[in-house]
């Protein structure tokens, strides 16, 4: 009878979801709500991603998706690092997981996004604003959870994608699986190279006088497997083992004061995960969900004097070692409510090498957990959780200074979400929480870049949002409304030296965001679909005389996508793109005052041809022009992005 009852609540779920066809290139969905194998009811502003549509990105990495997500800003910064900035929140402020395991590096809490293959996602889920309690400390903005392919062939398939572009630039992914009796399989092997990008042709500077990127060479190799068991019913044990080896060279900035020039001849990651659902008997309504992954981090950077990359100015080595651990009991009370308690946390411990040092080792160590609860009531037409969590940190070492006091933190998230009818819902999310400072923000100077600040405090976000959704059988349009104060939030300034200006982190007493976003599909026919998305965000910081009009960096006011997708017929897909920032301000190094950065609109196309050769086989052959009118482009000052690119592909599922 329990049993019966858990494939109803998962049923009435499940008709709620607002589900992807196979022509759409995006779904923002509100109501992920399955109750089994680690997933959470999130009622929240949500964007889901399935293979069809990643396959239709053509990215190398996870930084190239980011280009078309809704509220989402894609960045490369100095150091060479492609990361996220969700709202204005910067990447240290997400979470970012695959299959259950922590993907941020927790010395600064972050991961260059370039470097993950995504050959292996077959599901992309982003979560706007405070997230439910179970997903740990630090996730003040949001989190990004990856998921690869549940195997459901009995039979061996796979899949083989190939890109080929200009600069040498090749791509090849080939995935291998399937599933005998409870067992199943995954093994996957990618490989990414360029030698580099070529900039727009109105591109003009004596700094870097060809027309490819200078310094802007990458190279990726990735293995990924797992294999699953499934025993009982809904109980199930994943082991999965991942390694990553790159290396990439940095662009230079152009314009600055001080130019850093770095090469990355090492970037490597070896990892393993075991994660699981227990049903501890066949009529419980108990679950236990679990995830504990440990990997091992290297890498290399290499300073040189000038941009002939010939002499070394100085070297750094990183090496880091990271354990972590989630585990998420779910109680099932009965078909109307649901208790979860949570338990998460990681040990990381850093270990820095520097040529000017005679390579001695200074390291750094670090503590961060979490403790949370959250119930979830299912009414007629009402969903509402309330959370509560406890996290906190503590520094056992922290290099050549003084470990400050250990930091804690209470954070709660409410969700209520009402059905006015079938077609129209609102929703209301309330949340607090805070994020730690990173190792790397309080301790380190960045090879001579930044001013260290051990004092640096806990951040903590309040966060309200109000959203509206309506459904059509031909589409959906929601609405969402969103405030949040950002107390002690950490920032970055320019304070003079004997050497110079130089940055420093700093704890900005207020920073208030208030904006709207408004995201909705359609299907004009058979043949013909569209999708867009519009935010708009204002942010400030408290000024001395308690007025929001403090200037903050890469925080843009206006954020807008657009893509039409067309079926001419049943072999031929044409796929439109268009992504536009506005109204953002940053700083140049040296610089003390910010300055506002050149809006863009970047438009891209897409030919796609598909057929069968075989049962059970499809072949897509496609090509692709990314910035179509070769624009002058930047997501930060000084690092100009790629002009017009021409790329051919093939993608074959067997």
């Amino acid at each position: 009878m329990k049993l019966h009852l858990l494939i109803i609540i998962v049923a009435i779920f499940s008709s709620n979801i607002f589900a992807q066809t196979d022509d759409s290139v995006k779904v923002y969905d509100l109501n992920e709500i399955t109750v089994k194998g680690g997933s959470i009811i999130e009622p929240k502003p949500t964007t889901r991603i399935g293979s069809q549509v990643l396959t239709k990105y053509d990215g190398v990495s996870l930084f190239e998706i980011a280009r078309f997500i809704p509220s989402l800003k894609p960045q490369t910064n100095s150091r060479g690092e492609s990361l996220f900035y969700l709202r204005g929140s910067n990447e240290r402020q997400l979470g970012l997981f695959f299959d259950g395991a922590l993907l941020n590096i927790p010395w600064d809490n972050r991961i260059d996004l370039s470097l993950l293959p995504t050959n292996d996602y077959e599901e992309l889920q982003i979560i706007k604003g405070i997230p439910s309690s179970i997903y740990g400390a630090n996730n003040i903005a949001g989190v990004v959870v990856g998921k690869s392919k549940l195997i459901k062939n009995d039979k061996l398939s796979g899949k083989f994608n190939s890109l080929f572009g200009e600069n040498n630039f090749r791509k090849f992914n080939l995935s291998m699986y399937q599933k005998i009796n409870d067992f199943s399989f995954l093994i996957s092997a990618s490989h990414f190279k360029r030698d580099g990008f070529s900039l727009p042709s109105e591109f003009s500077s004596d700094e870097n006088p060809d027309k490819l990127r200078l310094n802007s060479y990458q190279r990726t190799y990735g293995i990924y497997t797992k294999g699953r068991y499934d025993y009982q019913d809904f109980s199930n044990v994943e082991i999965s083992l991942q390694y990553l080896d790159s290396k990439k060279d940095v662009p230079p900035e152009i314009n600055v004061n001080k130019t850093r020039y770095w090469k990355y001849p090492v970037w490597n990651k070896i990892g393993a995960n075991i994660s699981g659902t227990h049903n501890f008997n066949f009529n419980s309504t108990a679950f236990l969900d679990y995830n504990f992954n440990i990997y091992k981090f290297k890498m290399e950077i290499n300073q040189y004097t000038d941009a002939a990359y010939s002499t070394i100015d100085d070297i750094e080595k990183n090496d880091d070692f990271v354990i972590y651990g989630r585990v998420i009991y779910t109680l099932l009370f009965n078909q109307n409510s649901i208790l979860r308690l949570s338990s998460s946390g990681y040990s990381t411990t850093h270990t820095e090498k520097f040529l000017c040092t005679q390579f001695a080792k200074t390291d750094y160590q670090q503590f961060v957990y979490s403790a949370g609860a959250e119930y979830e009531l299912l009414g007629n037409g009402f969903i509402f959780i309330g959370g509560v969590s406890y996290d906190g940190t503590s520094v056992v070492e922290a290099g050549n200074f003084k470990t400050g006091n250990p930091l804690s933190a209470l954070g709660v998230n409410t969700t209520l979400k009402y059905n006015f009818t079938n077609y129209f819902n609102g929703q209301i999310n309330l949340g607090r929480k805070s994020r730690f400072p990173s190792l790397r923000e309080s301790y380190s100077d960045g090879l001579g870049r930044f001013v260290i600040n051990p004092d640096l405090k806990a951040e903590t976000a309040d966060d309200v949002e109000l959203g509206f959704e309506y459904l059509l059988p031909e589409g959906r349009l929601f609405v969402n409304f969103l405030l949040t104060y950002l107390y002690d939030g950490i920032v970055r300034t320019v304070v003079p030296t004997n050497d110079g200006n130089r940055f420093m982190r700093i704890n900005e007493d207020q920073i208030r965001t208030y904006g709207a976003e408004i995201e909705g599909n359609y299907d004009l026919g058979k043949h013909l679909n569209f999708g867009f998305s519009f935010s708009y965000l204002n942010s400030f910081g408290k000024n001395d005389f308690g007025k929001y009009s403090d200037t903050l960096e890469y925080r843009p006011g206006v954020i807008s996508n657009l893509y039409l997708n067309s079926n001419l017929t049943q072999n031929i897909n044409l796929l439109l793109e268009a992504t536009s920032i506005a109204n953002e301000y940053g700083l140049q190094d040296g610089n003390p005052y910010f300055q506002k950065i050149p809006s863009y609109l970047i438009i891209n196309f897409r030919f796609a041809y598909t057929y069968h050769p075989f049962q059970n086989n499809k072949i897509e052959l496609f090509a692709r022009v990314n910035n179509i009118f070769d624009r002058i482009y930047y997501t930060q000052f000084g690092l100009p992005e790629a002009g017009r690119e021409f790329f051919v592909g093939l993608n074959y599922i067997f």
